[in-house]
């Protein structure tokens, strides 16, 4: 990262230096990322360990099912996600390979990945510095992917157990009787033992939720703000090298991998968000004329407590949702048009 630190001071031209400097921030954000798996690596195991319980748990086929549904879904999303990102790095990294594929290096050809600063002769060492700035490119790039991928199994994780609670309420009264006994002994009472169980599983997929939230929540905030700078700067290249379609090619794959990164994220805590309501509704649709006192009042308890939904923040300051997605994007094109009146 000094390298490039080193590369920006000796840069004049202002073009040349909001096109270093986007990949200096994404190296940060990538360290933010390694730097949370190392400080919360405690808490990171804690998450592994109650999803492994959890799966030792389940006591009926129909809860297997669902949480197999998720950890698919989560599967899923991790493929289509890291095929995404090195999909792009490998176009990334292929334009400065131009020249040498078309057979026109030369002493005045050699670009690098981006400009860094090594104090020695640049054109003796070009191929060491080159094969040091893909390494160091893939190392982030799989850092990312590394972190991102866990983020999104536990958060599939904790949707599927919102989904097995939910699939509890609605099976909370198995079968309706014209005459109903509102006050039966404990034992006899099905209905109160079922909202029991899920109130106890709806405690555990919130303590769940809460320490996914204490791990990752720093770090949306760090990585949202960088990049709604790093979108705009890109978009500035990108059009200062419209002229020249390798480079242009390069910028708008980095503006759309960076905005997929975004997405991703935002949609798994949005899908958290409509989980957790979910269950809300499930409980709203009970046939709670159907069950005795004793089970109507812990309803009541039930429903005020799912009344808030499961949200993740960017450090406590704002939700990650969708919205937040959109807010982002449009304060970047904001940023865009004042860094290009700014030209």
């Amino acid at each position: 990262m000094r390298f490039k630190v080193c590369g920006l001071l000796s840069i004049d031209d202002m073009d040349v230096f909001i096109d270093s400097l986007s990949p200096l921030v994404v190296d940060m954000g990538c360290g933010a990322k390694f730097f949370t798996c190392i400080s919360k690596a405690t808490e990171i195991r804690a998450l592994f360990e109650q999803i492994q319980d959890d799966w030792q748990a389940l006591s009926t086929p129909t809860s297997v099912e669902i949480l197999n549904k998720y950890a698919r879904n989560g599967r899923k999303f991790t493929v289509i996600y890291a095929g995404s990102f090195y999909s792009a790095l490998v176009l990334f990294m292929l334009v400065p390979l131009q020249p040498l594929l078309l057979g026109s290096s030369n002493d005045t050809a050699r670009p690098l990945l981006h400009e860094v600063e090594y104090y020695i002769d640049m054109d003796k060492y070009y191929f060491p510095i080159l094969i040091h700035g893909y390494i160091t490119a893939v190392i982030c790039v799989t850092i990312a992917i590394a972190t991102d991928t866990m983020y999104v199994i536990m958060v599939q994780h904790v949707c599927g157990l919102f989904a097995i609670i939910g699939q509890q309420v609605e099976n909370i009264i198995k079968e309706e009787k014209l005459t109903v006994d509102i006050n039966p002994p404990v034992e006899n009472d099905e209905p109160y033992r079922n909202i029991i169980k899920s109130i106890y599983t709806h405690k555990k997929a919130l303590r769940f939720a809460n320490l996914v939230e204490a791990v990752f929540s720093p770090m949306f905030l760090f990585v949202a703000g960088f990049n709604m700078l790093i979108v705009s700067m890109t978009g500035v290249t990108a059009m200062t090298n419209i002229d020249k379609p390798s480079e242009f090619l390069r910028q708008i794959t980095f503006a759309c991998a960076l905005l997929v990164h975004l997405f991703f994220e935002s949609f798994q805590a949005q899908r958290l968000i409509d989980h957790s309501v979910h269950i809300h509704t499930s409980l709203i649709n009970t046939a709670w004329y159907h069950v005795s006192f004793r089970t109507r009042k812990i309803l009541i308890f039930m429903l005020m407590r799912t009344q808030e939904p499961c949200v993740l923040t960017a450090g406590k300051m704002f939700v990650i949702s969708m919205d937040t997605f959109s807010t982002i994007v449009r304060a970047s094109m904001s940023y865009f048009t004042m860094l290009r009146s700014m030209r």
